[in-house]
């Protein structure tokens, strides 16, 4: 122990460790074998009496430093390369956060500038914090007859839209007069005003379409005049009375006043009467989840004075988590699709069978990637 030729091989599987996970997630296995196999090691050499305590420490901090510590480095000196050389926009940003996206170039939010605090008669998007929650949504369309009031569809959606702009009002008053912006605050009641359509966003006692235990959430009044249950309470998480809203960095809930439920996107796709976006409903839960949680990612107030977005772009280790959530979100997140061949966990040690690769069409080739040679025999190939 301890020449050249030994501390290369163990700095040569700490590297592998870290290639291992970068590459996939279930590389994590491959660190599991390893580290029984050390534990093991390490309960022999403390068993063995020819071995002194200080010789076991220096097999102890050998392993922690190149099976722990390099894979660790390594592993996030990878992920610093990746940020540097992927640091453009792309069709995926919308699963990131507003902050992670404010640093993709060709994104709206990079080198963008706008008020820090949001205030009453502010022009704002709002985004779900949850992954892929989408940007709180409405349109003209009405829910159809059956799904809760016949009122106008309040949905998360994805992509970047108009149809994404509201606007912050206080809750009796339909158009901002006062010449200097009033901040909104943690623990204020306001409504959201939809843009495009006037209406503003509203909650009742009726079934959500999809979470039959939430309330729904629609688009109600004319020019902004409706009723009570237009009435919202922000409240920034770990905040306290008075506290200003950030935009992209501050986590806001949305208390609807007169029921007391939370806004939330369930993650749920809608039918194709909701366009096929995800629905948004009104939770009497009100534990703290990634799904009641939103962030102001645009704002517009000719009242405020814009800052640059630079002082708000997250740090490499929050970059670093995010990008590490929405990659294990994604991966809980995939099902089989209609039709498609599935194998059981017990399956794949032993390869019990062969996994079939179809063409999308009968024209293309049909490939098929061989199990053991004793399932093979049990079963013809087609």
């Amino acid at each position: 122990p301890f020449s050249l030729t030994w501390w290369k091989w163990l700095m040569m599987t700490g590297v592998n460790l870290a290639g291992a996970l970068g590459v996939k997630f279930v590389g994590i296995f491959v660190i599991l074998l390893v580290g029984i196999n050390t534990a093991c090691d390490l309960w022999q050499l403390l068993g063995t009496l020819n071995v002194s305590l200080v010789e076991f420490g220096k097999h102890l901090l050998a392993r922690v430093l190149c099976l722990i510590v390099l894979p660790l480095v390594f592993y996030t000196t990878l992920f610093g390369i990746h940020f540097l050389i992927l640091n453009k926009s792309g069709p995926g940003d919308g699963f990131f956060s507003s902050a992670f996206q404010s640093r993709l170039i060709g994104n709206n939010l990079h080198n963008a500038s706008m008020p820090e605090y949001i205030a009453y008669g502010s022009v704002i998007t709002v985004k779900n914090v949850r992954t892929a929650g989408g940007y709180l949504h409405s349109h003209w369309h009405l829910y159809p007859e059956g799904v809760g009031a016949r009122q106008q569809q309040v949905t998360a959606y994805l992509h970047k839209d108009n149809n994404n702009l509201w606007i912050v009002r206080k809750p009796e008053q339909t158009v901002d007069t006062s010449d200097t912006a009033q901040y909104i605050r943690h623990g204020d009641v306001f409504r959201l005003e939809h843009k495009e359509t006037s209406r503003n966003i509203h909650s009742h006692q009726h079934e959500a379409p999809l979470t039959k235990k939430h309330f729904q959430v629609t688009g109600y009044g004319i020019n902004g005049t409706g009723d009570s249950n237009d009435f919202w309470r922000i409240e920034v998480v770990g905040g306290q009375n008075g506290d200003l809203i950030k935009v992209l960095r501050s986590k806001v809930r949305l208390i609807h006043a007169a029921t007391g439920c939370v806004l939330c996107s369930s993650g749920k796709t809608l039918p194709k009467w909701g366009w096929e976006q995800v629905e948004v409903s009104c939770s009497p839960y009100l534990k703290e989840t990634p799904n009641s949680l939103w962030n102001i990612e645009d704002h517009v107030n000719a009242k405020l004075q814009n800052i640059s977005l630079e002082v708000l772009k997250p740090s490499f280790p929050e970059i670093l988590f995010e990008s590490h959530v929405v990659m294990i979100r994604g991966n809980s997140g995939l099902k089989p699709k209609d039709n498609e061949l599935t194998s059981k966990p017990w399956h794949w040690p032993v390869n019990y069978q062969g996994l079939r690769f179809s063409g999308t069409n009968e024209t293309e080739y049909r490939v098929y990637l061989l199990g053991n040679p004793v399932s093979v025999r049990q079963q013809p190939i087609e």
